[in-house]
């Protein structure tokens, strides 16, 4: 009966205790991050009265008979479940979703403590604390890498008050866009690079002499010189990738190209003489079409008059030749009675067949002589497109095609076919000098024609002026033909290899080495120029070599070559090799037709443009400030594999260098170039060497990023709109800080008053292998215990660590409900309990009272 008492209290004790472990969870049931606590029931030994026995025989086995003795407490298990997230209004409140702690130290960093409470603000200090002002541990920013490093030993957070973050010189800048290979770009264009009238040269300084920093290669991309407005110029693009007014793609290809006229072809007067039988005969073609006047010829023996005879003979031929003009381009128009002059004014037709007077006569038996001759009258040339680089050659025959690649090609190819191979004047089979007539092109994309007044100085035509020789040798022939325009100048130590002979009307002084010569003297072979010296026109010589400064023939420029223009462009077909005419091309060349007399007037084609696209974005220095960089685009040409080729120019203000001192200092170009996907195939530049020449430091290295080789991830050329989606890069001047936020992986992110965001720090976050073995320390930390194992301290979102949640509070996960029931269960419990001593002891008064 004894035992029954015991009992009793052991459950009275037992369910105190449950009562204040039930207690403390409803207390707690608004303390942030608190994990609620449950007692754990266990009865205690019990009292054997009799042992189990096995079976015997026909006895059955019994069990063992034994009497408990009450009830105990065995544990109170805290219930680490999530509990619910609250959002809150202060940036610096963290909660965990998932498993893990926070970790804090109330003594610097020399202990720890682990919450779930992440009610954290920053100290007057600084220093990143909890509610009870234990800082908390984590890893900080490093000030020279700008990492963050999670691998580190944690530490105290601390981010000063008053923090600032220095300037940072850009290192990067990378670039996402898309270059337009298409054949319609629209407004994405530029107008093509100006040239001018000087071929593997520029007279930067205007003196007229090729001195050797003038030499320039317009074809070569490598080979680039800017004007004053650090704009690229001088430089040839291939025609293949040009577009037109309206931005449509030029299309040309192989073979394709345009007729251009420079003058009319049209024969001196021809008379025409009828034969003395009174049977003319005549068989000639004219550019490759016969026509004759038969068999039977022309009969004049009813005429009396030899002038009638001719007028007859002359009317029924330029009748035949007429006839034949649709085809042959050529009119014949009678003048004076029995005199025909042949004309073609080129404007019709786009065969070699309809241009130019190429006429062949039968001067056999059968074809009396009638005045007319073989005779070329060449005023029109074809040129055409070639996508392979073509040295073009130039003869006075209208079938040696001009072949041209680059726009600096067919400028060259135009102009030396005005000055030196047109038949201006139909006065014999062989062209006529018009040595003052330049093609240029200008800054609209235009080509020009000018055909000033007067003569030239023309390398064509004789001038030549070169500061770069370091040896010079002419034949005799070409000495005196320059002669004849006019005199020459020679250099000190200019070695004669012949006699000279100066004319009687010479009055100037040669001095050689050998003495002084002038007007009648021949100067010997073998003799040495002492001084420089011009050698009069009328001169005549054999050979000269010397090693000369500069060397000047024609600078009397005596011969004025002047001719009219009469321009014609027409397009360009050729039936034998299946070409057909280029309407888009021959458009934008055809504005140059018509008279160009000489004087100041000039004439032009439509503007040529470049598919083009410019973005730009700001750099820094090492102090913070900031320059804009800007990008120009040019599509240039194609690459061996399909893809398009542009060029790049990169343009700094001045008075930055990024061109390593050369000058323009503030420009450098560079191209890039794509696989026939439209993926990147290489590019140059791959850095820059900036210096803002300001104090900043000098030589920074700004790296370009335009993409991966062989992906899309940079820049890269498809048939659409050209344009840049983005431009980063990494510089930023200083800055004070402004707020601060945190993320999912407890990164403290700065916002400072230049723009720009940083991770200052992170917060570290522990987890435990049993969790229900740390041990409760107050203030809603917990502590390390023999039973919780070591903690393991990382980054949030990594190793089974939940992540942090800003602006949130983890809010108690104690069930009020269930707490509140468990309370009457406590009760009912307790209430039980004691009803089992009054009963036991109402027994034993039973006992008592048997006595």
């Amino acid at each position: 009966m004894m035992r029954a008492l015991w009992a009793g209290v052991t459950g009275l004790q037992a369910h105190q205790i449950a009562m204040d472990v039930e207690s403390n969870n409803i207390a707690n049931v608004n303390t942030t991050g608190y994990k609620y606590s449950r007692a754990n029931f266990s009865n205690l030994l019990s009292q054997t009265v009799s042992i189990a026995t096995a079976p015997q025989g026909e006895l059955g086995g019994k069990n063992s008979m034994q009497i408990g003795l009450g009830t105990t407490i065995s544990t109170v298990t805290k219930i680490f479940e999530q509990g619910s997230i609250e959002t809150t209004d202060k940036d610096t409140d963290l909660a965990i979703s998932g498993d893990g702690f926070f970790v804090v130290s109330p003594d610097g960093g020399t202990t720890y403590k682990y919450t779930r409470n992440g009610d954290f603000s920053f100290d007057a200090n600084g220093n990143f604390v909890d509610s009870n002002g234990y800082i908390i541990q984590g890893w900080l920013r490093d000030q020279e890498t700008g990492q963050i490093d999670t691998t580190s030993p944690i530490s105290n957070i601390l981010i000063t008050p008053g923090y600032t973050t220095p300037a940072n010189a850009t290192s990067i800048v990378s670039i996402k866009a898309n270059l337009d290979s298409g054949t319609s770009v629209g407004t994405n264009k530029t107008s093509i690079y100006s040239l001018d009238s000087k071929s593997g040269w520029v007279d930067a300084d205007n003196d007229g002499i090729m001195d050797a920093a003038e030499v320039h290669n317009e074809d070569d991309n490598a080979d680039t010189i800017f004007n004053n407005n650090t704009e690229v110029y001088e430089r040839g693009v291939d025609f293949g990738v040009l577009f037109d007014s309206d931005g449509e793609a030029l299309s040309l290809t192989d073979g394709q190209g345009t007729w251009i006229s420079y003058a009319q072809a049209k024969t001196e007067r021809i008379e025409v003489e009828a034969d003395a039988s009174d049977v003319t005969h005549l068989t000639m073609t004219i550019n490759g079409t016969t026509i004759t006047t038969g068999t039977t010829g022309i009969s004049t023996s009813t005429y009396s008059t030899t002038t009638e005879k001719n007028e007859v003979v002359a009317a029924q031929i330029a009748a035949l030749i007429n006839a034949q003009t649709s085809v042959t381009g050529v009119t014949a128009t009678i003048t004076s009675g029995n005199y025909i002059v042949l004309s073609n004014d080129n404007s019709t037709g786009t065969e070699a067949s309809t241009k130019n007077i190429k006429m062949d006569v039968d001067t056999t038996a059968t074809s009396a002589s009638t005045g007319f001759v073989d005779t070329q009258i060449i005023t029109a040339y074809q040129y055409t497109y070639s996508s392979s680089p073509t040295n073009t050659s130039h003869t006075y025959d209208d079938s040696d095609v001009r072949n041209f690649r680059t726009t600096e090609e067919l400028r060259d190819a135009m102009q030396t076919d005005a000055r030196l191979w047109v038949n201006y004047t139909g006065d014999a089979n062989t062209p006529d000098a018009n040595d003052g007539v330049t093609v240029t092109v200008n800054d609209a994309g235009q080509f020009v024609i000018s055909n000033p007044t007067g003569d030239a100085f023309t390398s064509e035509d004789g001038d030549f002026v070169d500061s770069t020789l370091t040896s010079y040798t002419r034949t005799s022939a070409e000495l005196n033909a320059s002669l004849a325009e006019g005199g020459i100048t020679f250099p000190a130590n200019t070695v004669f290899q012949d006699d000279i002979t100066l004319p009687a009307t010479f009055t100037g002084s040669i001095i050689t080495n050998n003495g002084t010569y002038t007007g009648g003297d021949v100067i010997p072979a073998g003799d040495i120029l002492s001084v420089t010296s011009t050698i009069p026109q009328g001169s005549t010589m054999a050979d000269v070599s010397g090693v000369p400064t500069s060397l000047i023939i024609g600078t009397n420029f005596l011969t004025e070559d002047d001719q009219s223009l009469y321009l014609t462009v027409t397009g360009l077909t050729n039936s034998k090799n299946n070409i057909s005419t280029n309407d888009s091309f021959t458009t934008s060349m055809s504005s140059i037709q018509g008279t160009l007399t000489s004087g100041t007037a000039t004439r032009s084609t439509q503007s040529l443009y470049m598919a083009s696209l410019a973005s730009s974005t700001d750099i820094y220095d090492s102090l913070g400030s900031k320059h804009t960089i800007r990008f120009q685009y040019t599509k240039t040409g194609f690459t061996e594999t399909g893809g398009t080729e542009w060029s790049v120019t990169v343009t700094v203000p001045e008075p930055g260098d990024i061109n390593l001192g050369e000058e323009p200092k503030n420009v450098v170009t560079g191209s890039i170039r794509f696989n026939s996907d439209g993926s990147l195939a290489t590019y140059t530049p791959r850095n820059l060497t900036y210096t803002a020449n300001n104090g900043s430091t000098a030589n920074q290295i700004v790296q370009l990023n335009f993409g991966s080789v062989g992906q899309l991830d940079g820049i890269t050329s498809f048939d659409k709109d050209s344009s840049t989606t983005n431009i980063n890069q990494d510089g930023y001047t200083g800055g004070d800080l402004s707020g601060l936020s945190v993320d999912e992986t407890g990164t403290i992110i700065g916002s400072f008053t230049n723009g720009r965001s940083f991770a200052l720090a992170q917060v570290a976050m522990s987890t435990f292998t049993n969790n229900g073995g740390l041990e409760s320390d107050g203030g809603n930390c917990y502590i390390q215990t023999s039973n919780s194992g070591d903690p393991v301290f990382g980054q949030a979102g990594t190793g089974g660590k939940g992540s942090v949640q800003s602006s949130s509070l983890e809010m108690s996960n104690v069930d009020l409900s269930r707490s509140l029931t468990q309370l009457i269960v406590i009760q009912r419990g307790y209430q039980a309990n004691s009803k089992t001593i009054t009963t036991a002891d109402e027994m034993l008064n039973t006992l008592l009272q048997l006595k």
